[in-house]
C-alpha cells in the first residue's frame, strides 16, 4: 500500500472521527432532524475508509480470496454510503431552507439512490471493464444532478435562511463541493485518483462539519451570555415562594430532585412537594414543560 495513500486515509479518518464526536455532542444539545442522519452517514464513511485500508493491507497478509472478499465489502459499503448521500443532501437542504421534507422529495430522490446502489452492486458482480466505466459515469451524473438541484434550490432560498450557522455551513458545503467536481471527473479515468478521492471527500466535508459545530457552540455560548437572568419578580404572577424559586433555578441547572435535596440540605420528599407545587402554580406537568414555559416567558 502506497505510504502517502495510507497517510491520507489515516489523516482523513482522524478528522472524520473528530467531526463525528462533535456532531454527536451537537445533536444531543439541539436534536436536529438531519443530525441523526449525519451521524449515520459519517459512521458509514469512517467504516468505509477503515475497510479500504484493511482490504489493501490484506493483499500482503491474507490469501487472495479473502482480500478479494474484503475489497468487495469495501466497494459495497462505499456504494451504499454514496446512495445515502444522495438522499441526505436534499434532506439536509430542506432543513437549512426551513421547508419540510415531503412526499415529492421522497419520490424524487429515493429512486435515484436505489438506482445508484443497484447499478454499483451490479457492476461489482459482473466486473467487466467497459461496463464499470459506464456505470461510474452514470453514477457520477446522478450525484452531480442531485448536487445541481441542491445548489439551485439553496441559492433561490438563501435570503430566507435565518440561522447563521446553517447559512455558513450551506455556503461552505457549496464551495467545497464545487472544488471537488474536477476530482470526481478525473476519478472516472484513473484508478489511483479514485483511491485518493475517497479520503479527500471525507476530509473536506468533515472539516466543514467541524467548523459548523464550533460556530454552533460559539453561538450557544453567546446566547447563554446574552440571555436575560430569570428573577424572582418575573414569576410574581404565579405566586412562587422564594424557596420554590430556588428549586426552579436548580432545575434549570439540570439537577435532579435528589441533587436539589443535597444542595439545599432538605429531604427528597420536601423537594418533591416543592416541585409539585411549582407544577401546579405554573400549570405544567413535567420538567420539560416547566423549562419550555420559562424559555418562552416574557423574561426569556
Amino acid at each position: 500500500m502506497n505510504g502517502f495513500l495510507l497517510f491520507t486515509y489515516t489523516t482523513s479518518i482522524a478528522v472524520a472521527c473528530m467531526a463525528l464526536a462533535l456532531s454527536i455532542a451537537s445533536n444531543i444539545l439541539h436534536k436536529t432532524a438531519w443530525g441523526g442522519r449525519y451521524i449515520v452517514i459519517q459512521s458509514c464513511l469512517i467504516g468505509m475508509m477503515v475497510l479500504f485500508m484493511a482490504s489493501k493491507l490484506s493483499l500482503f497478509f491474507l490469501p487472495e480470496r479473502i482480500s478479494g472478499m474484503m475489497n468487495f465489502v469495501f466497494k459495497t459499503v462505499t456504494i451504499a454510503s454514496m446512495a445515502f448521500v444522495i438522499v441526505f443532501l436534499p434532506y439536509f437542504l430542506s432543513w437549512v431552507i426551513a421547508k419540510p421534507w415531503g412526499r415529492l422529495q421522497t419520490l424524487r430522490f429515493y429512486p435515484v439512490a436505489i438506482a445508484y446502489f443497484g447499478l454499483g452492486l451490479a457492476s461489482q458482480i459482473i466486473y467487466e471493464g467497459s461496463i464499470i466505466f459506464w456505470v461510474r459515469l452514470v453514477q457520477t451524473l446522478m450525484v452531480l444532478g442531485v448536487y445541481a438541484y441542491c445548489i439551485v434550490t439553496l441559492w433561490v432560498n438563501l435570503k430566507n435562511i435565518k440561522d447563521p450557522a446553517a447559512r455558513h455551513i450551506a455556503l461552505a458545503i457549496n464551495i467545497v463541493s464545487l472544488s471537488l467536481i474536477p476530482l470526481s471527473i478525473f476519478a472516472l479515468f484513473y484508478e489511483i485518483i479514485e483511491d485518493f478521492s475517497y479520503p479527500i471527500y471525507v476530509f473536506a466535508f468533515s472539516v466543514v462539519i467541524v467548523v459548523y459545530d464550533y460556530i454552533r457552540f460559539d453561538l450557544d455560548k453567546q446566547e447563554m451570555e446574552n440571555k436575560p437572568e430569570l428573577k424572582f419578580d418575573s414569576l410574581a404572577r404565579f405566586k412562587i415562594s422564594e424557596r420554590e424559586f430556588t428549586v426552579i433555578q436548580l432545575i434549570c441547572d439540570g439537577l435532579t430532585n435528589k441533587e436539589i435535596a443535597n444542595e439545599l440540605s432538605i429531604s427528597v420528599n420536601t423537594v418533591n412537594n416543592h416541585v409539585a407545587n411549582i407544577f401546579s402554580k405554573m400549570g405544567v406537568r413535567s420538567r420539560i414543560d416547566l423549562l419550555k414555559e420559562l424559555k418562552e416567558g416574557p423574561w426569556a
